[in-house]
């Protein structure tokens, strides 16, 4: 059989012209992301290529970069975006929205580069990736960043199997990536597709009925299996139709079909085939003489792989023309022949690129010496290719099971270290703890780097495994600097893990005993190393619920890290603290000044600046500072709207800010539809201890929107979770679930509103505990005790927080008689963000009373119209009948009719309470 057919394997994309119009349209606009998804084999590259080029003609000045990823890309991070490296610091960032970024502007100054396309912007940008699966985990943290662009557009392919990743159904759900099937030619199209691959005559119906039934409408099964048939003469002419005389076995697959046609390949040909099918996409260059050009050039004239100059970085690339090509051919190979090839590969690339620095000349990035048998010097070796090429080859070493030399594996390390490929680390990491010459400093930022990257994946066995290990390695290396900071960078990254994956603060706080106790024996300055432990002690101690030695250590922290960014760690939780304790001034003014150090230190830490601005709305909210809160969210939306970074932020995050504006202005609707969709992904806010005040606050959303059961199930589903959460948002949260209780036709709960207090108290939250007291006013029958009154002024006078005095105001209120959700003092509540909830009235519909409680309060019908999101006369067609049922004549009246209503049903449900059951329905 003959291989030179390569007619017979052209790729191009015939028929499903619906398909194309619907992928041109759905990427025709800038910022529009688009996933394929089908069977391997079905077309799906094909259908992305095809339907860019008809885009590109209808729409002149459009850019197309295309990636592919392998499993051979997969085992290297950021391996499938080589084509567009070439600085040699490429990879110095951690970030991947840094890579992301640098790799638009490299696609861009690629395309600017090649003849007829100079000129090229971000706005006519394509990003064209196939097999997304198989994306490395750095590279598919920077894909997640590439869909948020607004100004890039991104085609993805994808098999059905096993689908799309965790992120990319984020992205769907999220509305920033849209997702289309792609289905099995259908028979017509299967007679349509075989007709344009040989033209020359029509097919007889019973062949294409048998061709369809063996391909089960596989486009590249139909293509193979035409060339098989057309060159194996098994396809005849009879009566001026192509005719299928003959049979193949029953259950042939195409890997079948492509293991034949491998099979008969020559033994250059097959030698040269075996290796790229292993390491594909590759550069030519960094095959060496390990393949020979004329069999790779014999195998691109087949048409089983491709010889492309797309790179003017890395010369020639080596690709294969389908995935499935590669898996056929590395189903062929055994274990041992592609370690055989690794090895030769590794062994070649070696010889070519690794390199003795001569003596006396400093090497161009830093290198790691070799340990040497004692008495003797250690050599000093320079690798000389690119560090992509670097990863590449130590992978192919990891592959090859042999020993990978120190220096070599150092400096593989020292940039692995700073990427998202949790799993590339872990693997480098643990070959420098088995190396018997790894110096002791080297091993200790190993255990770190393996430590924090079996906390990202989610292993917090093998965390606990490391611990002692590591721990141990750092206390023998010599006192200096070095270890110092190794020590603390050990200590945060071990503290973080306990608490993060399993809530362990008691182990958090111990390994930071540890450090500090290490660090205190040095007789070397440790001031910078110091304050990292203490500002970890500080979270970790809100986080297991010992505010007043985490408030000490923030103001012990603070004071020696003025005028410097070394506090922003501690930051948000600091600035939330002072909130609930309702010291508002203070808040606010920490909240300035460590903004102002954020944006300067933008590259250092990154998520600082958010984290503040949320700590510092929130700490409005909770201090009824709705106006500033509310200008704060309102310049978050004007900067998400105008997008000046053409980056998207995740709908979650927007919804959970704007869900918690609704509620503080009492627009429940809107507050439970944003909740909702942040509580759709509640993994985003995981570690961030939000994720209980995110339920409880969607479950009073769903009560005051007199929707019981909906928020029963919210509360079951918060009292489910199992993981360890930040107690400092405990009180908040469970506030909130109290004021939920509070609009059932129950009732309040008396006695959490106690447990509330006391636990208010033992953390010194002034204004949680004084929440609380009014809480316990409106649940208890008779008010606040005059013990509990005293305290709620004592509380009101030594806080600055403007809900204070509207708190204090309402509890009076109730202990001299009146209702707790009517009067001057629950107007004021309602206009600081905190809707007191108004005892449940039967003759009333839950939309009537939810009416009636605003316009008790004095807010106009537009206002009402805003809050419930309904029309003005749905407002006026409920009013009237409220005004009919409750017999009254204007809303003038409406209070005192409310009043008398609430009292009756007061002393109905007190005349039910002794039997401890609530009142009938």
């Amino acid at each position: 059989m003959s291989l030179r057919h390569s007619a017979l394997r052209r790729r191009e994309f015939l028929g499903r012209k619906q398909l194309v119009e619907q992928v041109v349209s759905d990427i025709g606009r800038p910022g529009s992301n688009l996933l394929l998804v089908g069977a391997a084999g079905v077309g799906k590259t094909s259908l992305a290529v095809h339907s860019l080029e008809k885009l590109c003609s209808q729409t002149p000045g459009l850019q197309v970069m295309a990636f592919a990823a392998t499993e051979a890309t997969r085992r290297t991070p950021l391996a499938v975006f080589d084509s567009v490296f070439s600085e040699e610091n490429h990879l110095d960032t951690q970030r991947p929205e840094r890579v992301g970024e640098y790799i638009i502007q490299s696609c861009l100054d690629h395309l600017a580069g090649l003849e007829g396309r100079a000129g090229a912007k971000a706005g006519r940008l394509i990003i064209h990736i196939d097999d997304v699966p198989l994306l490395d985990q750095m590279s598919e943290a920077v894909l997640e960043y590439l869909l948020s662009r607004t100004d890039v557009r991104v085609i993805l392919t994808c098999r059905s199997t096993p689908g799309p990743s965790g992120t990319l159904v984020r992205a769907w759900r999220d509305g920033t990536l849209r997702r289309i099937d792609v289905p099995e030619l259908s028979l017509s199209e299967t007679g349509e597709f075989a007709a344009n691959i040989l033209p020359d005559r029509a097919f007889a119906v019973e062949t294409v009925e048998k061709l369809h039934q063996m391909t089960g409408g596989n486009a590249l099964f139909l293509h193979e299996l035409l060339r098989v048939l057309k060159t194996s003469e098994q396809l005849q002419m009879r009566q001026g139709l192509w005719v299928w005389a003959g049979e193949l076995p029953a259950g042939t697959s195409l890997a079948d079909i492509l293991r034949v046609e491998i099979e008969q390949l020559s033994a250059e040909q097959r030698a040269a085939f075996e290796i790229v099918a292993l390491c594909a996409p590759v550069p030519l260059d960094l095959l060496g003489r390990q393949v020979s050009l004329e069999a790779l050039e014999a195998l691109a004239e087949s048409g089983l792989i491709r010889l492309s100059n797309n790179s003017a970085n890395l010369g020639r690339i080596v690709s294969l023309t389908h995935p499935i090509f590669g898996e056929a051919m590395e189903g062929l190979l055994s274990p041992a022949q592609c370690r055989s090839h690794y090895l030769a590969l590794y062994t070649a690339a070696m010889a070519r690129y690794a390199q003795q620095a001569p003596q006396g000349v400093a090497p161009a990035r830093p290198q790691a010496a070799v340990p040497q048998a004692s008495g003797s010097q250690a050599a000093q070796y320079v690798w000389t290719g690119d560090i992509s090429e670097l990863l590449t080859v130590v992978g192919w070493a990891l592959d090859a099971g042999t020993e990978v030399p120190m220096w070599l594996l150092a400096e593989a390390f020292g940039y692995g270290r700073m990427l998202t490929d949790y799993a590339f680390r872990i693997r480098t990491a643990t070959l420098i703890l088995r190396h018997a010459g790894a110096p002791a400093t080297l091993r200790a930022q190993a255990f770190i780097s393996r430590i924090e990257a079996q906390r990202f994946s989610n292993n917090p066995e093998a965390v606990s495994a490391d611990a002692q290990r590591a721990q141990n390695t750092v206390v023998y290396l010599p006192d200096g600097e070095q270890r110092n900071a190794l020590a603390a960078d050990l200590a945060t990254v071990l503290a973080d893990a306990y608490v993060l994956q399993q809530g362990r603060w008691e182990d958090a706080l111990k390994v930071l005993d540890w450090a500090e106790e290490l660090l205190s024996s040095s007789k070397l300055p440790v001031q910078a190393a110091k304050i990292r432990l203490r500002a970890s002690r500080g979270i970790h101690l809100s986080y297991g619920g010992n505010m007043l030695e985490s408030a000490r250590v923030q103001s012990e922290t603070h004071m020696a890290t003025r005028s410097t960014p070394h506090f922003l760690p501690l930051a948000s939780t600091s600035i939330i603290s002072l909130g609930q304790r309702g010291e508002a001034k203070q808040a606010r003014a920490l909240a300035r000044t460590q903004m102002t150090h954020a944006v300067r230190s933008m590259s250092k830490y990154p998520l600082a600046a958010g984290e503040i601005i949320g700590a510092w709305c929130l700490s409005d909210m909770l201090t009824g500072n709705v106006r500033e809160a509310s200008f704060i969210y309102g310049l978050m939306n004007t900067a998400i709207s105008r997008n000046p970074g053409h980056v998207q932020i995740r709908k979650t995050l927007v919804a959970f800010g704007q869900g918690l504006l609704a509620s503080m202005n009492g627009e429940w609707p809107a507050a439970a539809q944003n909740l909702t969709l942040a509580c759709a992904e509640l993994e985003d806010f995981s570690g961030t201890g939000s994720e209980g005040m995110l339920l409880a606050t969607l479950a009073l959303a769903h009560a005051a929107n007199g929707n019981h059961v909906a928020s029963a199930q919210v509360r079951q589903q918060l009292l489910n979770r199992t993981t360890g959460e930040s107690r400092l948002l405990e009180l908040p949260s469970r506030y909130a679930l109290l004021l939920a209780a509070m609009y059932a036709p129950n009732g309040g709960e008396e006695a959490e509103a106690l447990a509330l207090i006391e636990l208010a108290g033992t953390f010194d939250f002034a204004l949680m505990e004084l929440r609380a007291l009014h809480l316990l006013a409106c649940c208890a029958g008779g008010g606040l005790t005059p013990e509990q009154l005293d305290r709620a002024r004592g509380l009101a006078r030594g806080m600055d927080a403007p809900l204070a005095a509207p708190l204090l105001a309402s509890c009076e209120h109730i202990v001299a008689g009146g209702v707790p959700s009517r009067g001057d003092a629950a107007r004021l509540l309602a206009r600081r963000g905190l809707f007191v909830p108004a005892t449940p009235l039967q003759i009333l519909t839950p939309r009537e009373q939810q009416l009636a409680f605003l316009l008790a309060l004095g807010y106009s019908n537009s206002q009402i119209t805003k809050k419930l999101v309904i029309s003005k006369r749905t407002a006026e067609t409920h009013a009237v009948k409220i005004y009919q049922k409750l017999n009254i004549k204007s809303r003038d009246d409406i209070a005192e009719a409310l009043d008398e209503l609430e009292a009756t049903s007061r002393e109905c449900q007190r005349k039910y309470d002794g039997a401890g059951s609530p009142l009938p329905a």
